[in-house]
């Protein structure tokens, strides 16, 4: 029996998830946790086979929790979950350790096949999403390079969003926001923001 910790900030997708899995004989989750807070807590007082992980989540964010996870149990399967597409977040999730990774608009039947993919402590991906997660070197899209606060402000720019505005949002100083903003251009070899609303499009990148 494969015993999963379930870790999503909205009550509603774990219900879901749970009574998902309840029709498969070889997997039951066996707690929840609503931040990445509660998830260690979970973790350090019992075992589990593998951690079903919410990559946005208030407070911890998955790939924060992600990279505890693996500093204190390397050897744990996890799978991330997104509501962004794999080719986004998916490299930032396997670059911190994750073994999978899953956009929630995808069926239950490659959820149970993830499950049981990764339980084998390897990486795992449905059949067709290899090639564009995984490939690597020079064919990779620029915005793969961006850590996930970069991300963050990256969506908040292209809305609209001021950079004071996503200051008060993000509880930082604008000049914080201000040198992510220089960051994130420079990794993706922009000038401003014009240029990376337009590259933003170009790669199908939405807010």
């Amino acid at each position: 029996m494969i015993e999963i910790l379930m870790v999503d900030d909205h009550t509603i997708f774990r219900t879901g998830i749970r009574r998902l899995l309840t029709d498969e004989n070889d997997m039951r989750i066996v707690a929840e946790a609503g931040n990445g807070h509660e998830a260690i807590e979970h973790l350090r007082r019992r075992a589990f086979d593998l951690v079903l992980l919410d990559v946005n989540m208030g407070g911890r964010s998955g790939l924060d929790t992600m990279r505890r996870i693996r500093e204190e149990w390397p050897r744990l399967p996890v799978i991330m979950l997104s509501m962004y597409p794999e080719e986004q977040y998916a490299p930032m999730a396997f670059a911190l350790g994750a073994n999978g990774y899953l956009s929630k608009d995808r069926d239950a039947e490659q959820l149970v096949a993830t499950i049981r993919g990764t339980t084998g402590g390897g990486c795992y991906l449905p059949p067709g999403m290899q090639r564009s997660v995984m490939r690597q070197g020079g064919g990779a899209p620029l915005h793969q390079r961006l850590t996930e606060r970069e991300w963050e402000i990256l969506r908040l720019i292209i809305q609209g969003v001021s950079l004071t505005e996503i200051g008060v949002r993000l509880s930082l100083s604008v000049k914080t926001i201000s040198t992510y903003r220089t960051r994130l251009l420079a990794k993706l070899n922009l000038a401003s923001n014009a240029e990376l609303v337009r590259y933003c499009l170009e790669q199908g990148i939405s807010d």
